[in-house]
């Protein structure tokens, strides 16, 4: 079987959803009898791969550098023998994907539609990504694996099911791995006294506010508080709704069938929650960095109405599972199995 290499990035300045999903397809990966490898710019998230069972080297490079890694990057890939590099980050040139290109075979992840990089597979998994390829012109010497069939979840969220409960009792709220706006607690801090739910507070790996997220949860006992949780899944699967950030999450919550109100922290989150809200699937509260206070009434206010009606959050989450069945990461690793 193949050396396969994994270029992706994660620290306190892009959080992690870059290399969860990476890690998704690891395992579909190392599943089919692959060695993964992973590079990563900083030694933030080493930790965190090797717990995976990934090997793992740190370039000496901060994130922003990539043109400056280039001869790096190449010289590691010939070193460990990889023969295919999965390729996870934005902005980067032409140059670069070119330069890989020339050495094994390449794999890019795209979320900004850059159709053109070099690249044997390009992966867009955005419900309209079939539209927008068929304004512009096929390579015919690369494949394309368009839409949210190749949305890549941790095996877990295959299995998961759908359980609208009539009666609304318990709520998720995650709001990304670094929450910069400290919108847990700000929305843990406008529920308390105005619903009566069980709250489950998921903080990320670089979140800031753990010691405020712990005060809380001692003073009130309907605040459950978990820090970089393993097993997501399960505590999604127990809430009857959803407050998150824009990103990797909200395909999450689709696969588990939870109504979702989401909001905006960046702009690379818009264009998802914009598919995701266009296809009814879920409620858009707005953008943080634009209003916070009005962001956090408006979360308040729609976990009102959805706790309140049973046949909206049914509709919602049965919409959700249709759009996103989990299956996405291990049709990603069979694409990249038959590259090599």
């Amino acid at each position: 079987m193949a050396e396969i290499g994994i270029r992706v990035n994660a620290n306190d300045k892009i959080a992690m959803g870059h290399l969860m999903r990476c890690m998704s397809i690891a395992q579909q990966l190392a599943k089919a009898g692959h060695t993964v490898h992973v590079i990563l710019s900083e030694p933030y998230a080493e930790q965190l791969v090797l717990q995976n069972g990934f090997a793992c080297t740190c370039l000496s490079r901060v994130y922003e550098q990539r043109e400056m890694e280039i001869q790096e990057l190449t010289e590691l890939v010939r070193q460990k023998g990889i023969s295919c590099l999965l390729v996870d980050a934005y902005d980067l040139s032409f140059r670069y994907m070119q330069a890989v290109k020339q050495i094994c075979k390449t794999v890019y992840i795209d979320d900004l539609k850059h159709f053109e990089y070099p690249a044997d597979l390009l992966i867009h998994y955005t419900c309209d990504a079939a539209s927008v390829m068929d304004e512009i012109q096929r390579d015919l010497s690369k494949k394309y694996l368009l839409g949210m069939r190749y949305a890549p979840l941790r095996e877990e969220f295959s299995a998961a099911g759908i359980c609208i409960r009539e009666r609304a009792e318990q709520v998720l709220i995650t709001t990304g791995g670094t929450d910069a706006y400290n919108m847990t607690v700000g929305i843990l801090k406008e529920i308390s006294g105005r619903l009566r739910l069980k709250k489950h507070a998921v903080s990320g790996k670089f979140c800031h506010h753990q010691t405020v997220l712990q005060e809380m949860a001692a003073a009130d006992d309907s605040i459950q508080v978990y820090h970089d949780i393993p097993d997501i899944c399960r505590v999604m699967m127990t809430c009857d709704l959803a407050v998150s950030a824009g990103g990797g999450t909200l395909a999450e919550l689709c696969a588990c069938g939870v109504p979702t109100i989401c909001f905006a922290a960046a702009d690379n989150q818009l264009p998802g929650i914009r598919m995701y809200t266009d296809a009814g699937i879920m409620v858009y509260a707005g953008d943080v960095r634009h209003n916070r206070e009005g962001v956090i009434q408006s979360v308040i206010e729609n976990i009102e109405l959805l706790a309140g009606d049973y046949s909206k959050r049914k509709d919602m989450g049965r919409r959700a599972r249709q759009f996103v069945d989990g299956k996405g990461a291990s049709r990603i690793a069979r694409e990249i199995t038959k590259l090599l």
